[in-house]
């Protein structure tokens, strides 16, 4: 019996232990594989990924590398996110924050639902941001800022298009009068312009109404003789068809974003430094 409670010790402890290695391994948010970032960064980055994470319903990735294997940044940021299944709760939903120290380039990958969140106009303005960090070899803030930038994005919602002035439109569901017109003076005028369409319809009957009071009721009928006329002969002719049949292709590209081996829609953009 003394036995049995020993063995049982040791194997429940390795159980809990396998557990916990799976559990942080799918927790982890940084994956600092150049050593670019001091022990405290590392445990802020984490903590900030894990509640954006909750927070916008998206996975958030942070690597640093310094060999791509001898491919590029996007195609190391696309590969590490497929090969280590990334994703949120069944999607494959989620971006990847990469310093490529061996390609000397930061990227932005981003997949599926998120490569809505951010064209490449967002993804060029939070590289500009990222950027001066980078050239100050201050690898943990621009990692910091583009967890600021990230939040800011999500919380704007997906943009609407391009504007004026080059930026783009952010989606807004409210609906937004001049600051001229009240909603009391907008009721007004909805009213007013209800009268007037119901005098202007009362008129129009009225005249329509004595203009056919004294119209003739003739017809083509009155000038005819009953059954004067009558169809003597009729024929039918049969004609032949032909009908032919073409296969129409059809496009189906979806847009946006790029396409990565890793299916799906991806996209996202880089720089170097």
């Amino acid at each position: 019996m003394v036995m049995k409670k020993v063995l049982f010790i040791p194997l429940f402890l390795l159980t809990l232990i396998a557990f916990a290695s799976v559990t942080f391994a799918d927790n982890e948010r940084v994956f600092d594989q150049a050593g670019l970032f001091s022990d405290t960064e590392k445990v802020e980055l984490q903590e900030q990924a894990i509640q954006l994470t909750e927070q916008f319903q998206l996975d958030i990735r942070i690597v640093t590398t310094d060999d791509s294997g001898g491919k590029s940044a996007r195609d190391y940021a696309s590969d590490f996110y497929d090969s280590h299944g990334f994703g949120y709760e069944g999607t494959a939903d989620g971006i990847l924050y990469l310093i490529d120290m061996d390609n000397r380039e930061v990227y932005i990958f981003t997949r599926d639902r998120i490569v809505d969140y951010f064209p490449d106009v967002t993804v060029e303005e939070i590289l500009d941001h990222v950027y001066p960090y980078l050239t100050e070899e201050a690898y943990g803030e621009s990692a910091k800022a583009f967890l600021s930038d990230l939040e800011t994005t999500m919380n704007d919602g997906i943009p609407e298009g391009p504007s004026s002035s080059g930026g783009y439109a952010q989606s807004d569901n409210s609906t937004s009068y001049s600051s001229s017109t009240s909603q009391g003076e907008l009721v007004k005028e909805l009213l007013i312009y209800f009268a007037i369409a119901i005098g202007v319809g009362v008129i129009s009957v009225g005249i329509m109404a004595m203009y056919n009071r004294g119209r003739s009721t003739t017809t083509a009928h009155t000038y005819l003789e009953s059954n004067s006329f009558t169809v003597t002969n009729k024929m039918d002719r049969h004609y032949n068809t032909r009908v032919t049949q073409q296969k129409i292709q059809r496009n189906s590209n979806n847009g946006g974003g790029s396409s990565f081996s890793g299916g799906g829609r991806s996209g996202g953009g880089g720089r170097g430094f």
